[in-house]
């Protein structure tokens, strides 16, 4: 099979695991209205827990001697950490229509850090996102709420695809590296979620559910975040990663559709046919290229 296909695989199995993962997300921060910090805290917890058998049979002693993956761990969880902010003020639609606007700027990036630039696909990203606002503009959205947005979290995501290309660069084309890597990313990302929390101090119990329920919930946020790290990091190491991004950034629409349907989160059908419209036009740019 063709590497870039490869690629887009990985991209799609990434993203449709981010979008379940918002969906979750989205239900314990802007639902039940738990802490951001909190609710990082432990989904970080069940997730190192899941991967510590796991991380016994590769090499991950010398990875957590490598500065880069802490910049690099640093960077995905803040990312993160501000997608969870959106989801406790917006819905999973308006934090990926917010969140579109990064479109723009991450072929850039990726460019910077790789040397790898299609002019066709940037012409794709300037015309989803001028849909986008343009369609902001003639309805009656509160605009001020996806500017918020988008201050939050566009800068996060262009500085992620313009370091994560060279934060993982050596690892790739080696699996057991490439696994190893995302082993220690997510204990790493446990210890800055853990100080986070020490600094804030805010935990209250019934702010975390420990039922059977809550636990259940965690368990499979985990799993899913193990798979979508792995495909993550495998995809922004790729030569194709100015691509796999296009795909990455998929994640807005499974999680539009996933909310719909979990969340019960009334989406209108003419901004369900907007965001289809917009994933469409990126898909079949690719499959025709």
């Amino acid at each position: 099979m063709d590497n870039t296909l490869v690629i887009i695989a990985l991209a799609i199995v990434s993203s449709s695991s981010r979008g379940i993962i918002s969906v979750i997300d989205r239900y314990q921060i802007g639902f039940k209205k738990n802490s951001v910090i909190d609710v990082n805290l432990y989904n970080n917890l069940y997730t190192i827990s899941l991967v510590f058998i796991i991380s016994l049979y590769f090499p991950i002693g010398d990875i957590f001697t490598d500065y880069k993956v802490y910049i690099y761990s640093l960077i995905v969880q803040f990312v993160a950490m501000g997608y969870s902010y959106l989801f406790k003020n917006m819905t999973i639609f308006e934090s990926a229509i917010a969140a579109k606007t990064a479109d723009v700027f991450i072929p850039i990036a990726v460019f910077l850090a790789t040397g790898v630039f299609e002019i066709s696909t940037y012409l794709i990203s300037i015309l989803t996102t001028l849909m986008v606002y343009f369609w902001l503009k003639n309805s009656s959205k509160d605009i001020n709420k996806y500017l918020l947005g988008i201050f939050v979290i566009v800068p996060l995501l262009v500085i992620q695809s313009f370091l994560s290309p060279i934060l993982v660069s050596e690892y790739k084309g080696d699996p057991y590296l490439v696994i190893g890597f995302t082993i220690v990313t997510l204990y790493i990302r446990f210890f800055i979620s853990f100080v986070l929390f020490l600094f804030t101090n805010k935990l209250k119990k019934s702010d975390i559910s420990f039922n059977l329920k809550g636990a259940s919930l965690y368990i499979g946020r985990g799993f899913l975040t193990i798979i979508a790290q792995l495909t993550f990091v495998i995809v922004t190491a790729s030569n194709a990663a100015s691509l796999g991004w296009i795909f990455l950034n998929m994640t807005s629409f499974y999680g539009v559709i996933y909310s719909s349907i979990f969340l019960k989160e009334k989406v209108l059908k003419k901004d369900f046919l907007f965001i289809c419209a917009i994933t469409a036009i990126v898909v079949i740019k690719e499959l025709l290229s």
